[in-house]
């Protein structure tokens, strides 16, 4: 796609060549608000991570030696003792919520003291423990429940955005429509003051000839000067405009001249207010991230009931050692089975006040009926919002339609006056109210084709829709 940025002819400023699709394109590509909210999204998914770390296993290795020596009341003048440690585990938790820790412990011993059968010896044991909660944080989707929220608020991240996106690209088009306006505002004016000219010279003329009073000119300078004044200010509104349109662009303010290529489309039938309704509850980016919000109360609401149980866990554990002289035999020992231990039970702890728990479920319970209030608001506001939107679009075809009328009456109009002007049947100050008349019909029109423009935008953005 070809770039809509040219030189002038002489180089000393840029003129922008831009339409309404690169009023789109450019503001997604450079609006420092739509790039600060596009990163949310990728915060809320190293949440994920985050969530997920919590059944991430972890491998523990140890390695560590110990000596003693102590002084004794036996025969000999003390006993020495020196151990070698290496031990691995994993350990970890399941997303049903089970605890595990697998466990290998070695160890080498030496020592002298005279009640040891082997002075040197080795010692290997395997085990596995598991620790299952029963009631309180039973169940997949309890223990899932930060990480699925997470996963939620991803979403709901990107509803943000993508509404922030079609609100910030529906106030960059009405500028560039506002803009549009701003301009047609300039020609309305220019057109009054030359015709407050050319009526000026005619005056003049009329003064030579002797057909009119001295004092008419007069009349005639004042409202150039008026009409000069008014092209100032339409021009001075103008480059504010256009210094709003560069602005939500990020397009350098100073330097560069935007020229507008697009026109404001023709009005065509409007869709039903029913259909608009039905569109924006499907798209709306507000409203779905409001339920996805809800979701997440949900979730959290079982949580916290869920947490309010007693604390009742199973634990189960099954070891097997192993004991030699040498350290293979060890381990032969201990993959024999010979020797091994097991247990198996219940542990409860019972919070006897519960106010933690009590608290946060009781808070989760309200954000939740809040954010049901909240959604039913949301619902409200689209079908208002829709409704003025629609009334706004069909006043707008009717004001086209209407303003196109009238100035093709005032077009008529100034032409018959100028007529009788020159016939000498009219007088200075009803030529001058009717060129006014015909300035005013000039840029009501195009303000109306602006603002049927502007409209479509407002309908689409209350749909979700980029313009």
């Amino acid at each position: 796609m070809q770039s809509p940025l040219a030189y002038s002819s002489d180089g000393s400023e840029h003129v922008m060549n831009i339409r309404v699709d690169d009023v789109i394109r450019i503001t997604i590509e450079k609006n420092t608000d739509i790039e600060a909210e596009s990163y949310n999204p990728g915060i809320s998914e190293a949440d994920i991570l985050v969530n997920k770390g919590e059944f991430d296993p972890s491998l523990n290795l140890g390695l560590d030696e110990t000596y003693d020596r102590q002084k004794t009341s036996l025969e000999i003048d003390s006993t020495t003792q020196g151990q070698i440690n290496y031990n691995l585990s994993l350990s970890g938790k399941a997303v049903t919520g089970t605890s595990y820790e697998l466990k290998w412990q070695n160890y080498r011993y030496n020592g002298n003291s005279p009640f040891l059968n082997l002075y040197s010896y080795y010692s290997s044991g395997l085990s596995l423990t598991l620790t299952q909660p029963l009631l309180k944080g039973f169940g997949i989707d309890m223990q899932l429940t930060s990480l699925n929220a997470a996963k939620n608020t991803v979403q709901a991240k990107k509803y943000a955005f993508d509404s922030a996106v079609v609100a910030k690209v529906s106030e960059a088009v009405k500028d560039y429509w506002n803009l549009v306006t701003a301009r047609k505002g300039i020609e309305a004016a220019a057109v009054a003051l030359t015709l407050a000219q050319k009526t000026s010279d005619e005056v003049n003329a009329r003064i030579a000839a002797g057909m009119t009073a001295p004092v008419d000119i007069y009349a005639a300078e004042a409202e150039t000067a008026v009409r000069e004044e008014a092209l100032l200010a339409a021009e001075n509104n103008a480059r504010n405009a256009e210094n709003t349109l560069k602005a939500i662009m990020n397009v350098r303010l100073f330097g560069t001249r935007l020229e507008l290529l697009s026109s404001p489309p023709e009005p065509t039938t409007p869709p039903t207010l029913d259909s608009i309704i039905e569109q924006a509850h499907k798209l709306r980016q507000d409203y779905q991230k409001a339920l996805i919000d809800k979701k997440n109360k949900e979730l959290f609401a079982r949580y916290y009931k869920n947490q309010m149980l007693p604390d009742l866990s199973a634990i189960a554990s099954y070891g097997q050692t192993g004991l030699d002289g040498q350290y293979h035999s060890t381990i032969d020992e201990l993959a024999s089975g010979k020797y091994y231990s097991w247990k198996i039970g219940l542990v409860l702890n019972i919070p006897i006040f519960n106010w933690k728990n009590r608290g946060n479920y009781t808070k989760a319970d309200l954000e939740l009926k809040q954010t049901g209030a909240a959604i039913r608001e949301i619902e409200k506001n689209i079908t208002v919002e829709a409704a003025e939107a629609y009334n706004n679009l069909n006043y707008a075809i009717k004001k086209i339609k209407a303003s196109g009328k009238s100035l093709l009456a005032a077009e008529k109009t100034l032409a018959a006056e100028d007529g009788k002007f020159r016939a000498g049947l009219s007088t200075l100050n009803d030529l001058l109210k009717f060129q006014r008349d015909y300035a005013a019909a000039i840029y009501d029109e195009a303000k109306s084709r602006a603002d049927y423009a502007k409209s479509l935008v407002e309908l689409n953005r209350i749909q979700g829709l980029l313009p």
